[in-house]
């Protein structure tokens, strides 16, 4: 388990009880914690400044896209900017590369390590048919129900399957949902692996 996760769990359970080592009472009061978190309505608000995006709020197909391409929605990619500081872009894990190449095999445009570089590149010349080829690649992979389905192992957790709870609960502390839990593992590598070489 990567630093940044760990500390993440630290600080949404900050006694550091297991969950089957708490007494019921425990396990309520951690909840009703967590759902004053998810109950106040600016918490739930999508932060994606990309408005033009047939996900934007969507929560369930957005990060459902993200992950089939293993990348983070703009709303956790400030927690991995924090966790890749300092390292140059050509050394970062690239998480944006998958995603855009769905969009640049349509429009014939080479991608580089910047992604929003990559990203102006393709908009330049993205036509109306390649945009309609990429948004059909980006629709079949969000119909697929087993992409859609919650993987996370916390069945009896009270926001199991409900992604927009779930994606605010962990971005208001700092991590992220256990869903995409593996990327900051992939994330921390990355950045560890220049640091010791600098």
């Amino acid at each position: 388990m990567s630093r940044v996760v760990d500390e993440h769990l630290k600080r949404m359970n900050p006694d550091g009880l297991q969950w089957d080592e708490m007494t019921e009472e425990q396990q309520i009061e951690l909840r009703e914690k967590w759902n004053k978190v998810v109950s106040i309505p600016e918490n739930l608000d999508c932060t994606c400044s990309n408005v033009g995006c047939r996900n934007n709020r969507n929560c369930k197909f957005c990060m459902a896209l993200h992950r089939y391409y293993d990348c983070l929605t703009n709303c956790f990619r400030d927690i991995a900017e924090e966790m890749q500081e300092g390292v140059p872009l050509k050394d970062r894990f690239d998480q944006h590369t998958k995603m855009q190449s769905s969009g640049a095999e349509a429009a014939s445009v080479e991608l580089n390590e910047n992604p929003d570089e990559s990203r102006a590149r393709l908009t330049s010349v993205s036509t109306p048919e390649s945009m309609r080829q990429t948004l059909a690649i980006w629709d079949a992979v969000v119909r697929v129900q087993k992409n859609t389905t919650c993987t996370c192992s916390k069945t009896d957790c009270w926001y199991h399957g409900n992604c927009v709870k779930c994606a605010a609960l962990h971005r208001y502390y700092k991590g992220f949902p256990q869903c995409v839990r593996y990327l900051a593992d992939e994330i921390e590598t990355a950045a560890e692996a220049y640091r010791n070489r600098a």
